[in-house]
């Protein structure tokens, strides 16, 4: 072979080389399905910061999540659980809200490992659902399970309601927060928590009671095995998992002896109205 013809055939190769297609690796997910659109939107970024936090704070980096918008109803909400469950590299989800929490949204998932934050007036979790609440709070409650927030400002003192009571919109509706209390399982931030949480991102809202309980959420998540759905789910029916709202483990789906905690409001601002009922 000439010099010349050495060298365009080595040019070749470089050049094909060049232009091979490098395959990484897809990371498995976690799916955080929430509204973040419409007058629910503050849920979904109340919850979208603390999860992220909550993978800054993890040292494991073999899985990544999606954040979806529960598309505002019931049914659109199933049709993104339906799509989740066609997406293989989704081990996982969290939902957060009326419409992401429904029991038709919570069957569509499927063999998806789903944990719910907070009190949504969701049907009892079956093998594959996990209820970060107290159910127990559906007791303590006198406005109906699935109170709208539109209805804050025609709401009659006294009243006790779950964590919407909690949101800014339903403050800004509200003439007098006086006679208003808010029930949750979820604590209030600590001052650390809250200023880490604002520093995470320059759009983060001030934490709430589902940032707490979506941190430790994601964070139980990270420290399971993910590997699959199946392991991702056998492992939340055995985890015991120390975090910001104390010791969580699940017992037949529910948060085994979840506290509810009572808040009221000085300033606008949610303060404990008592300590731990349970």
């Amino acid at each position: 072979m000439s010099a010349a013809r050495a060298l365009l055939t080595c040019g070749m190769i470089i050049v094909m080389c060049g232009c091979a297609v490098v395959r990484t690796a897809v990371p498995l997910r976690v799916a955080l399905l929430a509204p973040f659109e419409g007058r629910y939107r503050e849920i979904g970024y109340n919850a979208l910061y603390a999860a992220r936090l909550a993978f800054a704070d993890s040292p494991n980096t073999t899985l990544d999540f999606l954040a979806v918008d529960d598309g505002g109803t019931q049914e659109r909400a199933t049709d993104r659980a339906r799509a989740l469950v066609r997406d293989s590299q989704i081990v996982g989800a969290v939902v957060l809200g009326y419409a992401a929490a429904a029991p038709d949204t919570l069957g569509a998932f499927e063999d998806i490992p789903v944990i719910i934050i907070g009190n949504w007036a969701t049907a009892e979790p079956d093998d594959s659902v996990f209820a970060l609440a107290n159910p127990a709070i559906d007791d303590q409650v006198t406005v109906s399970p699935d109170f709208a927030v539109t209805d804050a400002s025609a709401l009659e003192p006294p009243a006790i309601g779950g964590e919407v009571f909690a949101l800014r919109g339903f403050v800004r509706l509200r003439d007098s927060l006086s006679g208003i209390t808010v029930v949750s399982s979820g604590g209030l931030p600590d001052p650390q928590f809250a200023e880490r949480y604002r520093q995470s991102d320059p759009f983060a809202p001030p934490p709430g009671l589902l940032a707490t309980l979506t941190y430790d959420a994601f964070s139980m998540i990270l420290s399971a095995d993910h590997a699959s759905r199946a392991s991702l789910n056998a492992s939340l029916q055995n985890i015991t998992y120390d975090g910001l709202n104390g010791s969580i483990r699940f017992v037949d789906g529910y948060w085994a002896n979840a506290p509810i905690h009572f808040y009221h409001y000085e300033n606008e601002q949610l303060t404990t109205a008592d300590d731990i009922v349970e």
